[in-house]
């Protein structure tokens, strides 16, 4: 199996630097970001950080997500991924280390998002926003790279069939939106392990 080591950081820090994101231009949706959380873990491995969202939602209610949320005016893509990192799971933004952009993503619900990836270099206390968040939890990098990962589902979404990642850990299922993001960010792991 393959491992996730400061020096496979290293490469992925140098992949997303020279690999510029693909932008949509896509006025008719609402911009949003999130931020893909590489924490690292006391044994000095890497994890990712997710967050399962509160079942009052209007929006994605239940799901498990990054964290993340619509960008305010005026206000940078970046900045908005970082700023929602910090008031959905209290991660704080001096802690937080932009490694690079990925590509942009249209989601089914009118969303134009923007991931980040992020390094989270040392500890965090979480703080949920207990109004949106109900749970986090940390993935091993080497978990989600594992073979039996992703399982793909042919789900039909207006009368068409479409392919969905689903990654399983514990008793989580990370999916959707989520799942999407996580293959995308996944297949740069992969070049840098």
């Amino acid at each position: 199996m393959p491992t996730f080591d400061d020096a496979a950081l290293t490469r992925l820090r140098a992949h997303l630097a020279a690999r510029p994101a693909v932008e949509i231009e896509a006025p008719q949706y609402k911009r949003a970001c999130v931020l893909i959380p590489l924490v690292r873990r006391n044994d000095g491995g890497w994890s990712i950080l997710f967050q399962r969202r509160s079942d009052q939602l209007q929006a994605h209610s239940g799901q498990i997500a990054f964290p993340g949320g619509g960008v305010e005016p005026e206000e940078s893509l970046s900045d908005a991924a970082v700023r929602e990192a910090y008031e959905e799971v209290g991660i704080p933004p001096e802690r937080v280390e932009l490694i690079g952009r990925l590509d942009d993503v249209i989601t089914n619900s009118g969303f134009l998002v923007a991931p980040f990836a992020g390094v989270i270099h040392q500890r965090v206390d979480y703080v949920l926003q207990e109004s949106e968040v109900v749970e986090v939890f940390e993935v091993p990098i080497e978990r989600l790279l594992d073979v039996a990962n992703p399982e793909v589902r042919y789900v039909p979404f207006r009368n068409r069939r479409y392919p969905v990642y689903y990654y399983h850990h514990e008793a989580y299922e990370i999916w959707g939106l989520t799942g999407r993001m996580l293959k995308a960010f996944l297949d740069l792991v992969w070049v840098a392990v």
